[in-house]
């Protein structure tokens, strides 16, 4: 079942990330803060897209960077779904 955003489909930041995820060792995806300490902007959509079932929260980690921190989520069962779905909806 996909989340309800525009329709139950996936809006395309949405889309780019879980694909991201999906694409990547694990199943993870990861972002780094920012120097002054706020998150870019896909920190709130990853929280969005943890909140809707479609990413689980690994946590945090120090980056091999003095004041580096990633913040750290991998797609679930339920992401992969999502995106599937949404994949075979686009050939259709």
């Amino acid at each position: 079942m996909l989340p309800h955003h525009r329709n139950d489909m996936l809006v395309n930041h949405e889309r780019r990330l879980l694909a991201k995820a999906a694409e990547a060792v694990a199943g993870r995806i990861s972002i780094k803060c920012d120097p002054n300490r706020s998150w870019p902007g896909d920190h709130s959509r990853l929280v969005a897209l943890q909140s809707s079932g479609n990413l689980k929260w690994i946590g945090e980690q120090a980056g091999p960077h003095i004041g580096g921190v990633f913040a750290t989520w991998q797609i679930t069962e339920k992401g992969i779904a999502s995106l599937q779905a949404l994949n075979t909806a686009r050939l259709v």
